[in-house]
Parts: C-alpha cells; sequence; structure tokens
C-alpha cells in the first residue's frame, strides 16, 4: 500500500513536470474561462449505481453551442440516453496506473472543459480529466487525485448534489 501510493505520487510529480496535467499557478477567473466554452468532455462514473443519477443530471445541460461528449464504460452505452459523442474507458487487465497515453488514444487530446463526475475518482478518469482539459478540470475532491484538477468539489451527502454543484461551477445548468 505504501510503495503504491508513493508511485502514484511520483507519477503525478512526472505529469506536472512535462507539463501533461492543467496546472495554474495563479488565481483564474472561472468566468473568463468558461466564456470560451464550446467542447465539453464529462467522464461519468463507472458504478452503475451513480452512473444513473449522474446521467438524470446530465440530461439537464443546456446544451445551446456546446458540443458534449460522454466518456463511458462499453456496457453503460445503450443507457448513456446522450444525443452527442460518446467514447469508452479503455478496459485494463494491469495496475491502474500510470495510465500511458497510447491506452486513451480514443480519447480526442483537448476540450475546453472536462469534468469527472466518479465519486471516487480512479487514476484512469483523473487522468483523462486532467489531460485533456484546455481551460479548465473539474472533479470531486479525492485524498490522492486532487493534483488532475483545477477546480475541486467537496463531495455533499447526496451524490446527485454533488454532481448540480460540480455543473452548475461548469455553466452547464
Amino acid at each position: 500500500m505504501l510503495f503504491e501510493d508513493l508511485r502514484l505520487r511520483c507519477w503525478i510529480r512526472r505529469l506536472l513536470r512535462k507539463n501533461r496535467i492543467l496546472y495554474f499557478s495563479n488565481a483564474v477567473n472561472l468566468q473568463k474561462q468558461l466564456k470560451k466554452t464550446k467542447d465539453v468532455c464529462i467522464c461519468m462514473p463507472r458504478d452503475h449505481k451513480y452512473f444513473y443519477e449522474a446521467r438524470d443530471c446530465v440530461s439537464e445541460i443546456k446544451s445551446e453551442g456546446l458540443n458534449v461528449t460522454l466518456v463511458i464504460n462499453q456496457a453503460q452505452d445503450v443507457l448513456a440516453e446522450h444525443q452527442g459523442p460518446l467514447v469508452h474507458y479503455p478496459l485494463f487487465t494491469q495496475r491502474p496506473f500510470p495510465v500511458h497515453e497510447e491506452d486513451v488514444s480514443e480519447i480526442p487530446e483537448k476540450f475546453d472543459l472536462v469534468l469527472d463526475l466518479s465519486p471516487q475518482p480512479s487514476a484512469l478518469s483523473a487522468y483523462i480529466t486532467g489531460t485533456r482539459a484546455k481551460y479548465l478540470s473539474i472533479g470531486i475532491e479525492s485524498e490522492k487525485l486532487n493534483a488532475f484538477y483545477t477546480v475541486l468539489i467537496k463531495p455533499c451527502k447526496e451524490y446527485m448534489d454533488t454532481v448540480t454543484t460540480a455543473l452548475s461551477v461548469a455553466g452547464l445548468l
């Protein structure tokens, strides 16, 4: 466990040093960042229990002028009920990190805004969120993966409230 934590911290530090993760050294005006938003990527929860709640919130997005892409499990394809593009999480049989770029090559390189709606972010969803964001990356606060997000959302008691907060901060609701 201790060795895994050390490996994770070293991997994150290496990504930050290579400028692979979006990072701001100074304060940023969220409204200015959100004005530029045209392409949005949302990493949906992999757990079915949370997927349905997130899907209900995502369906309320005002998508006028926005291109919203969802990243989902292959098994959730039928359940997504999304009009825009769908991309699948890659299947992994090895360790969850480090994630290599060729493993996520199916996911487009850059989005203006990327959200990770996973209640317990994985290294994969955090990596996609942190490396694909051009202006903002938003995720739910976690113990070890906060470095991947430029905006952190504190988890609420109800998961749906957390998702609504993340989408509201992103200017999507």
